[in-house]
């Protein structure tokens, strides 16, 4: 169970390594919720497979909120010209 969930983690870091982790991590918490819950999904039918899909849930959230902490984070934000909000957007730091 421990060697699935540490795999499976590390895969789905791997895989989120690929993109832009800053801009990942200012979405960190709708993240983890739906990697959590996608891979309990993914693995239910058996205690050892939730417990697979917790575990690589819980090592993923671990390290996005390690990325966010040390490397910073960015969220889109709308730009805003003359009272209206323009359709064009841009990533500002959080």
């Amino acid at each position: 169970m421990l060697e699935a969930g540490l795999l499976t983690a590390f895969g789905v870091i791997w895989i989120l390594s690929r993109m832009n982790l800053k801009r990942i991590a200012g979405y960190a918490l709708g993240w983890d919720i739906f990697l959590t819950a996608g891979l309990a999904w993914l693995f239910i039918g058996t205690y050892a497979g939730m417990v697979t899909g917790m575990l690589a849930g819980l090592i993923i959230s671990i390290f996005l909120t390690i990325v966010k902490k040390t490397a910073g984070a960015e969220r889109m934000q709308l730009i805003r010209r003359d009272g209206e909000y323009v359709p064009r957007a841009h990533w500002k730091k959080v």
